[in-house]
């Protein structure tokens, strides 16, 4: 069997959300590597419940942040929105930034442009936000989903500067 490589392979239409707890390295700190351990351990099968519930697939899982894939942004959001509440009762502060663009995605894995577009977005989120991009926004138009403008942000690395909506 022939191996092609990634970007040689098909692109697809894809929502990204990345997820990052906010001052997890003071919390290992405080907390100690021991309850940090379980507390993580706890945080990433309610990630892993959501996904389900969301029809998401991860993608990569390092440490205290997630990247996963959706079919839709609306999914990719609800994602993003149902994790706080949950992590919010564990003790934790998520951030997130979802867009949807064009993804080489082959072996479990998920490359292209797009995807640094959404890891961006999450960091430039406030603690407890779920900041997306104008694409993600208007892809998940019709899902009842509300938005505020945040106005034109520059992503670092990236080119020019991008419209950026705050869900709620």
């Amino acid at each position: 069997m022939e191996t092609v490589a990634l970007h040689e392979r098909a692109r697809k239409l894809t929502a990204i959300l990345f997820v990052d707890i906010v001052d997890a390295t003071s919390l290992v700190v405080s907390l100690g590597d021991g309850p940090w351990a379980e507390l993580l351990e706890r945080y990433h099968a309610v990630v892993r419940g959501a996904l389900e519930q969301h029809r998401g697939r991860l993608m990569d899982m390092a440490g205290d942040g997630f990247f996963a894939t959706f079919e839709e942004a609306a999914d990719a959001i609800q994602c993003a929105r149902g994790l706080q509440s949950p992590a919010e009762r564990l003790g934790l502060e998520l951030r997130s930034g979802v867009h949807i663009g064009h993804c080489w995605i082959a072996d479990e894995k998920c490359a292209g442009a797009d995807v640094h577009v959404g890891a961006r977005l999450a960091s430039c989120a406030a603690p407890g936000e779920v900041l997306v991009s104008e694409e993600a926004a208007e892809n998940a138009r019709g899902a009842g989903i509300a938005f505020t403008d945040r106005g034109l942000h520059s992503l670092k690395g990236l080119p020019g500067t991008r419209r950026v909506f705050a869900v709620g």
